[in-house]
């Protein structure tokens, strides 16, 4: 439960970095992840609440039972849980990356993450007070604009570079990345997306360059 309260504020920027759903129904949606929003139609999915403990956590639960937001504890869909059945958090914020570095990149700054919220939880570090309202705030930024423009940065709260903000995790989980030999190829994978934008900018110029989504869509699983 911990770790999933340190780990809410910087989940709008993974999404940001893996936003890769630009196009749907055959048009240019506006967002960089049209498919977070589509998925924050689910009552169960989206940001986490703060949970103060477990008791807490199945109060929630049981509150969405009562409602009927969901059938059982498998429909809980937040995009930071606790497993079901093992003793571990699933993390489940992302679009769905572009390509296998996106991925790796992902998981890679997923576990560093976790390591320093345990190491943070160890040494009695109170997670970020962010609050429900804000956090959803950060997701609609993350999802409209991507790597493109502005996002909330998780410690202030307010809009930040997504550059700078980006800094600010690595900043983050430095110490968890170098304790796991990480930080070079993390720094350079990084810098690609910087350059090459995310998974919803390379559909975007594949479609320009090609005039179509489907071919747009055949360029991008082609490329070497």
């Amino acid at each position: 439960m911990h770790v999933g309260n340190h780990l809410r504020p910087w989940l709008p920027v993974l999404l940001a970095l893996t936003a890769n759903s630009a196009f749907y129904d055959g048009h240019d949606t506006g967002y960089a992840s049209w498919r977070s929003v589509l998925w924050s139609r689910w009552p169960s999915a989206g940001p986490p609440p703060f949970v103060r403990s477990p008791e807490h956590y199945a109060q929630l639960l049981a509150q969405m039972k009562d409602v009927g937001a969901i059938l059982d504890d498998g429909m809980v869909y937040w995009d930071v849980r606790p497993s079901v059945r093992f003793p571990t958090v699933e993390v489940r914020v992302s679009d769905v990356p572009a390509d296998t570095a996106d991925t790796v990149l992902l998981a890679v700054l997923v576990r560093a993450l976790v390591m320093t919220a345990l190491r943070a939880i160890d040494d009695d570090v109170a997670p970020p007070d962010t609050t429900d309202h804000a956090l959803r705030w950060a997701y609609w930024r993350a999802g409209r604009s991507g790597l493109r423009s502005t996002l909330v940065h998780p410690l202030t709260g307010r809009s930040a570079p997504a550059d700078a903000v980006i800094d600010s995790l690595c900043s983050h989980v430095a110490d968890a990345l170098a304790a796991s030999a990480d930080s070079a190829w993390v720094q350079a994978q990084v810098n690609r997306l910087r350059t090459r934008g995310s998974g919803a900018d390379r559909q975007r110029r594949a479609r320009a360059a090609t005039g179509s989504i489907a071919a747009a869509v055949v360029s991008l699983i082609e490329r070497p």
